[in-house]
């Protein structure tokens, strides 16, 4: 496929990544427990200068995860048939989606809507009253899952092409064109267009599928991003070369973010051109990271396998233990530091001991959170 040489061998830089993106992403939900920004339930004092710093980070941490899932796709994907691998997504992704939808969500919405119902058990005959915020059915954090089962099944046509001769000679022009220096950066244009076309008719950022097509399609092209930009060591060697252009640009748009933040006023600036680079800031961040963590990060290490592989039922239920002990802290008279501090360790800690004692020992558990059989496991590894 192409004149550059497939990436085949595994990439210990896309595992890292990932497990640092989500431990990015549990960081910022305990975050907006003490923010302004709003959430499912809220400290009574708040910590202001969070919300900057948590609307600067969600702007990137996304879009990045779902470029290393697409490059994780990639690589999970090999030479195997578009069927087997839709059969494999769909073990990953929607077992795990339908299981947390009804087992680990409720918990949540229960806590948020507690003052409607006697007790829990209460509550669990009304969950299928109504889709949430109305009502009481929803997937709340496990969106992702859900929209990155939407992106593998959405990217099988492009990866089809890909597969053909058509897909030789894409990848023999981006080959060609990754050699000049900040050209991955016109990667933003596609991300401008999606958003200047979609942005008017679905302007907010939903998580709920059916109205949130500007976000869907913005996460699309990062996941097919991710799939290309890191299927071929071309492509890879001169990200690589270039990552500290990329991290140049992403410096210096993050230094305008906060300008314009802490100045009070909007950029002088047409809203479109601060649409594009709100996207040129997305990208050139997730271009500096892949490239320094292909530069550095490409290395197997001790812990790897055992937390790469732990990192996904970590997600599933980091929301749902962060959101139980927010609600024991919530009314307490504590420092905001030390609800900080307990609110931090004891979610990480009930979600490693449910993982540790009732998920990673059985196949049956495994399958629900999405892991490879054991067996399985030991062969990939």
């Amino acid at each position: 496929m192409g004149n550059g040489i497939a990436v085949s061998e595994r990439r210990y830089d896309i595992d890292t990544l990932r497990i640092f993106l989500i431990l990015s992403v549990f960081l910022f939900h305990i975050g907006i427990f003490f923010s302004d920004l709003g959430w499912y339930i809220n400290n009574p004092e708040k910590l202001s200068w969070l919300d900057p710093i948590l609307v600067y980070l969600h702007q990137w941490r996304m879009p990045l995860l779902f470029l290393v899932s697409g490059a994780g796709t990639y690589f999970a994907l090999g030479h195997k048939s578009i069927f087997h691998f839709m059969g494999e997504r769909s073990r990953r992704l929607l077992i795990p989606l339908v299981f947390g939808v009804f087992v680990i969500v409720p918990p949540q919405i229960y806590i948020e809507k507690k003052a409607e119902y006697d007790s829990f058990l209460n509550f669990i005959p009304h969950l299928f009253e109504g889709v949430y915020p109305q009502g009481n059915f929803g997937w709340h954090h496990l969106w992702f899952v859900l929209y990155l089962f939407v992106c593998a099944t959405a990217a099988i046509p492009v990866i089809l092409m890909l597969r053909s001769r058509i897909g030789n000679g894409i990848y023999r022009l981006l080959e060609r064109l990754s050699s000049i220096e900040g050209s991955f950066l016109l990667l933003a244009v596609p991300l401008f267009l999606s958003q200047i076309l979609l942005l008017r008719h679905f302007p907010q950022e939903t998580h709920a599928l059916i109205d949130d097509w500007a976000y869907v399609s913005y996460s699309y092209l990062f996941f097919l991003y991710g799939y290309v930009l890191l299927s071929k060591s071309v492509l890879v060697e001169n990200l690589i070369k270039q990552r500290r252009i990329y991290a140049g640009y992403a410096l210096s748009l993050s230094f305008f973010f906060f300008l314009c933040w802490y100045s009070g006023i909007e950029p002088y600036i047409h809203n479109s051109i601060e649409l594009f680079l709100s996207c040129l800031s997305t990208l050139s961040m997730a271009l500096a990271f892949v490239g320094y963590a292909a530069k550095y990060l490409n290395r197997d290490y001790g812990w790897r396998q055992y937390l790469n592989e732990a990192i996904y039922p970590f997600y599933i239920l980091h929301q749902t233990a962060i959101i139980i002990f927010a609600y024991l802290l919530v009314n307490s008279r504590l420092a905001i530091g030390m609800k900080a501090s307990i609110l931090a360790l004891g979610s990480f800690t009930a979600c490693v001991v449910v993982f540790v004692l009732f998920i990673r020992p059985f196949n049956f558990t495994r399958l629900l959170f999405g892991m490879h059989r054991k067996r399985e496991l030991h062969a990939k590894s």
